[in-house]
């Protein structure tokens, strides 16, 4: 289950308020007041979160990447705990994109909590701090629409409005309606110009390749980028059972995407 919000905060103040166990119940409603052995998190962080009614849970802090502004930790304890992983991406023209994915088998049983999560990153990338920090470079590609591929697309939300490919110092984000890519530009790979594509198996949603379980995101049979993953990656599944080893995306300029990621594309 992946859940994500943009605003106009900078990618490192969301950065620091969600390392900041003091700072969460400012903008997570549902959270009290936290109790944590660090005053900003590390590897290793534990504590405990105080919600209403007096429910608390426990937590470890499992790993922290501060370059990536990504990390990760255990909520609960023994086979009740659950996993949840968090990462601050820049956006294009400034700003930033708070993500949370809680991994599978938990994501199928707390898809209700899709609602208060997403609250809480819209308020945590609401909340600027001031101060003039130049954003970080992100460059963004728009998608290819064929007339034969729009209104396929259009019946499950993907438009050109919808779409986008954006990439980062340290991140590729993948915006396709309702579904989302999201991976360390060091877990790619390879890359690949291919196209001439069977509008009966690619148009309309994503698809997932029956051979090798790579995802499409195609809005056009001519041309697209063909990415390779290192560790394969949630996108088509909610719950993030099924895990792609690699990508297909139409954009309109494939060569430049592959160039953009230091990558030939062959």
């Amino acid at each position: 289950m992946l859940v994500e919000a943009r605003g106009p905060a900078h990618a490192d103040e969301v950065w620091r308020q969600f390392t900041d166990p003091d700072t969460w119940s400012t903008w997570a409603p549902l959270i009290q007041h936290v109790d944590a052995d660090d005053p900003a998190l590390v590897t290793g962080t534990t504590g405990r979160v105080h919600g209403p009614a007096g429910v608390a849970v426990d937590f470890r802090v499992t790993d922290l990447d501060a370059d990536l502004r990504s990390w990760t930790w255990s909520v609960g304890r023994g086979p009740a705990a659950v996993r949840m992983d968090h990462h601050v991406l820049p956006a294009p023209g400034g700003g930033s994109r708070a993500v949370l994915r809680v991994a599978a088998p938990a994501a199928a049983v707390l898809q209700p909590y899709r609602v208060p999560a997403a609250g809480a990153l819209r308020r945590l990338v609401g909340r600027t701090g001031g101060g003039d920090v130049a954003p970080d470079a992100v460059e963004a590609f728009d998608f290819a629409f064929a007339p034969a591929y729009a209104l396929p697309a259009r019946a499950f939300g993907v438009t050109p409005a919808t779409t986008t490919v954006e990439l980062g110092p340290q991140w590729l984000y993948v915006r396709y309606g309702p579904w989302r890519l999201v991976t360390p530009r060091s877990n790619i790979a390879s890359t690949e110009v291919t196209g001439g594509f069977r509008w009966h198996r690619t148009a309309g949603p994503p698809h997932l390749s029956l051979t090798d379980r790579g995802v499409s995101f195609t809005t056009n049979g001519e041309r697209a980028l063909c990415l390779t993953f290192h560790e394969p990656v949630p996108a088509i599944d909610p719950t993030g059972a099924i895990r792609h080893p690699g990508a297909t995306l139409a954009v309109a300029d494939p060569e430049r995407l592959a160039e953009a990621l230091g990558l030939d594309a062959s």
